[in-house]
């Protein structure tokens, strides 16, 4: 038989994962309470005791799709890692598990707007840190304005195959994240 803690985490994994799926498809203000926590197979007093409501809840799913969404960035240059982070963002917006992810996010955007110590508690994005510290460690200038440039413009270019209902043009992701380290190259800002 699970321990309590064991259930604990069992139940808030699996909350995670239905707040993820339902505000994907719904929308977070149509994923009730209610319907995360039957998705999950769950009452509604388990997500209160797990998270005490649905905006806890909201900040752990984005915590755990932003972890999910972790790179190899290792090594080279400054140009050849954001060439490997387009290709990496490119070949993961290909996914349908990626496509649920970047809807889910979708979802973020007005609740920050709106809310500024959600705003606050969600400011570190783990890919544009994980990015930042690639470019970092390959000597480029100003790395975080760097990274968060080319996860905007990644990002950026998935959520309109999104809107749009196409397949991913993995080409144009790479290229766009590689026309950035061109540029870059370009200005003289490549390296230290």
């Amino acid at each position: 038989m699970p321990s309590r803690a064991e259930t604990q985490d069992r139940n808030r994994r699996a909350l995670v994962t239905a707040a993820v799926d339902l505000i994907a498809a719904q929308g977070y203000r149509a994923a009730t309470v209610e319907a995360i926590a039957a998705k999950a197979d769950l009452t509604t007093g388990a997500v209160y005791s797990a998270f005490g409501g649905k905006r806890e809840l909201f900040v752990a799913a984005i915590e755990h799709c932003r972890a999910e969404q972790a790179l190899d960035l290792t090594g080279g240059s400054p140009v050849e890692v954001l060439r490997r982070f387009g290709a990496s963002m490119a070949a993961a917006g290909a996914t349908a598990d990626a496509r649920r992810l970047f809807r889910f996010e979708a979802e973020l955007v007005p609740l920050i707007l709106h809310d500024p110590v959600l705003a606050q508690r969600l400011h570190q994005d783990p890919l544009v840190a994980e990015l930042t510290e690639a470019l970092t460690r390959a000597g480029q200038q100003d790395a975080e304005r760097v990274a968060m440039s080319a996860a905007a413009l990644a990002r950026g270019l998935l959520q309109q195959w999104l809107l749009r209902g196409d397949e991913v043009d993995a080409a144009l992701v790479t290229d766009a994240c590689a026309a950035l380290a061109g540029l870059l190259e370009l200005e003289g800002l490549g390296g230290v």
